[in-house]
């Protein structure tokens, strides 16, 4: 059987949330940063372009000026004294050489190795060419690429991606290729990611830990009323204290207690069993065993009285046996909704009646029924009611006298149902009914053989079915009428 823990299932439960939690949240940053990466390097290109273009167009004025001021000194002095100038032939000289240096493919770049740079330098390049097809300026951007197009575009040359950036000057005289390796970009977002995920793989452990530390502090509670369970007297059933206890673990308290009281209350009935049991078969016992050494003095005329007594004290002994195992069945018997189901009242009396009716024959007691023919049903353990209703019918039979009258009587009610046990006996005293209801105890002047039991049962089965029972002296016609009223009848 695989033991749970409640430990472990949190721990694994937070450190999978946080996990999963920390994973979206990367996945949202790493789109994010993607995204701004993306617009920050886009705008650089284009910046860098327009920037290149303004030094383009600064350095071709510049020469336009100086090709000007030449051209206008030599209308000025003439070309003999021109070409006489030593002077005004090395200026010459210096501009024609800038000119034709101008017609190569381009211009060639500080190299690395003089000037310490960034290592991203290589996978940065530019191109600015005249619409002419003329190279002005040229870095490390390879040499077969020469495809141009305005605005954003990316580009594969020799197996590599560029992000490039196109701008056409003003004027149009030349454009101006800006461009990056999309490596560059995936590095840095890469780093972003990495730098996201390694201080959570280091904290993971600690965190785990933590998490590990706090909900066994979380859990103490438990250990602690664990230790009372386990360290209490094991004949104490006394319910443990709720102080300090979480609210979470209140409701486990609780139900802990309840099945105390349970264990507690099953334990007094059996105490109280065995004790009522002992107690009242000591008599029937001790008079048999009476009647056992009279008759063994006595004369064979008087053998037929003992064995008569005999078999009174056995049929006594026995009526006390059934009744105190009753007893015990209702002591334990617990009734929900799973336990109940509808029980015909109108049924349940006529069969009793039936079954009983030979103990009021033997009287010369009339007993009959006075009720709906239809079902009365009530919720309840069909069982028990039978029970409730045997105690019931046979006391009034008992306590009349011969010729009398019991009649049992059901009665609907807008609340449930109403029976009723009417005899013609002598009745109880008001100070006395009260006290019936407790095991073994029977009316004060009563000479009539019984065990004390009887009304006891008949509260316990009550008390199981929510019912509600009295006791009320006939004045006008004399004896007794017991009433029992059920909750819930339907009648069909």
């Amino acid at each position: 059987m695989t033991i749970q823990s409640i430990r472990r299932r949190l721990l694994a439960s937070l450190i999978t949330t946080i996990i999963f939690l920390w994973l979206i949240t990367a996945l949202f940053v790493y789109q994010v940063a993607s995204h701004e990466v993306e617009e920050i390097y886009d705008a650089t290109l284009a910046q860098e372009s327009r920037i290149l273009a303004t030094l383009m167009i600064h350095e071709i004025e510049e020469d336009e000026e100086v090709k000007e001021t030449l051209q206008k000194l030599v209308a000025e002095a003439g070309e003999d004294v021109a070409t006489r100038s030593s002077k005004f032939m090395e200026i010459l000289h210096e501009f024609q050489s800038h000119e034709s240096e101008s017609e190569k493919d381009y211009l060639t770049l500080v190299p690395r190795d003089l000037v310490e740079g960034h290592r991203y330098e290589s996978k940065i390049a530019f191109l600015i060419k005249g619409v002419n097809g003329k190279t002005y300026l040229r870095s490390n951007l390879p040499a077969s690429f020469n495809d141009f197009k305005i605005g954003y575009n990316n580009f594969v040359v020799e197996d590599k991606a560029w992000r490039m950036f196109g701008l056409k000057e003003s004027s149009g005289q030349f454009n101006v290729l800006v461009g990056e390796l999309l490596s560059v970009r995936e590095e840095i977002e890469s780093e972003i990611v990495f730098n996201s995920l390694w201080p959570i793989i280091i904290a993971l452990p600690l965190l785990g830990f933590i998490i590990w530390m706090m909900v066994g502090n979380g859990l103490k509670p438990l250990s602690t009323i664990a230790d009372k369970v386990e360290n209490r007297d094991p004949n104490s059933l006394d319910p443990i204290s709720t102080e300090d206890v979480p609210s979470e673990v209140v409701p486990m308290v609780e139900s802990l207690n309840h099945l105390f009281l349970k264990v507690h209350s099953a334990l007094e009935n059996e105490r109280r069993f065995t004790a009522d049991a002992a107690h009242e078969l000591r008599t029937p016992l001790a008079a048999l065993k009476t009647l056992a050494q009279a008759k063994s003095l006595s004369t064979e005329q008087a053998h037929k009285g003992f064995l008569d007594q005999v078999i009174r004290g056995v049929d006594r002994a026995t009526h006390l046996l059934e009744q105190l195992l009753t007893l015990a069945r209702m002591d334990s018997q617990s009734f929900d909704e799973s336990h109940t189901h509808q029980v015909d009242l109108q049924q349940e009396a006529i069969n009793v009646i039936a079954a009983i009716a030979g103990l009021a024959l033997e009287k010369d007691i009339e007993i009959s029924y006075d009720g709906p023919n239809d079902m009365v049903v009530v919720p309840g353990f069909s069982p028990a009611i039978q029970i409730l209703l045997r105690n019931i019918i046979d006391n009034a039979i008992r306590y009349t006298p011969n010729n009398g009258e019991v009649t049992v009587k059901l009665v609907e009610q807008d609340s449930g149902a109403r029976l009723e046990v009417h005899d013609t006996g002598p009745g109880i005293p008001e100070s006395q009914q009260q006290g019936l209801y407790q095991r073994f105890r029977r009316g004060e002047d009563t000479k009539i053989q019984g065990s004390g039991l009887g009304l006891a049962i008949v509260k316990r089965i009550i008390d199981l079915h929510h019912a509600t029972i009295e006791m009320e002296n006939r004045e006008n016609h004399g004896g007794l009428t017991v009433s029992v009223n059920f909750p819930g009848a339907l009648t069909h």
